[in-house]
């Protein structure tokens, strides 16, 4: 799971709304059911600014890239497009914090909400 810092400090929802659903992330990250790994604003501008991507892999079939942006989402089965995505994300994930680290500013903001709701 790729998230980029700005969608942790936008509360949507308000306060307790946020530290609720930061929480389960990282409930699910602590758990290994997921590995997250947030993107910091001093990266500046990177590929995956321009919307979201999701890699599917399967047991029996090629891999597929979900690309999604404002008002458009697309489904790519070319193996060489999906290489191409795989490689975008590849960089944005050698600028991203890792895991632990991730997961560490992520209780720190959720921490910040839970305050805040009180």
């Amino acid at each position: 799971m790729f998230t980029r810092i700005g969608v942790l400090r936008r509360p949507i929802g308000g306060p307790a709304v946020m530290c609720e659903q930061l929480r389960h992330i990282l409930a699910l990250g602590e758990s290994r059911r997921i590995r997250v790994h947030v993107l910091p604003y001093e990266v500046g501008a990177h590929a995956l600014l321009e919307g979201f991507v999701s890699l599917m892999r399967f047991d029996d079939l090629p891999a597929i890239a979900y690309v999604e942006g404002l008002k458009s989402g697309r489904v790519w089965e070319l193996p060489s497009v999906v290489r191409q995505i795989q490689e975008v994300y590849d960089h944005a994930l050698g600028d991203a914090l890792s895991h632990r680290k991730s997961l560490a500013l992520i209780r720190s903001v959720a921490e910040d909400y839970e305050h805040e709701a009180h």
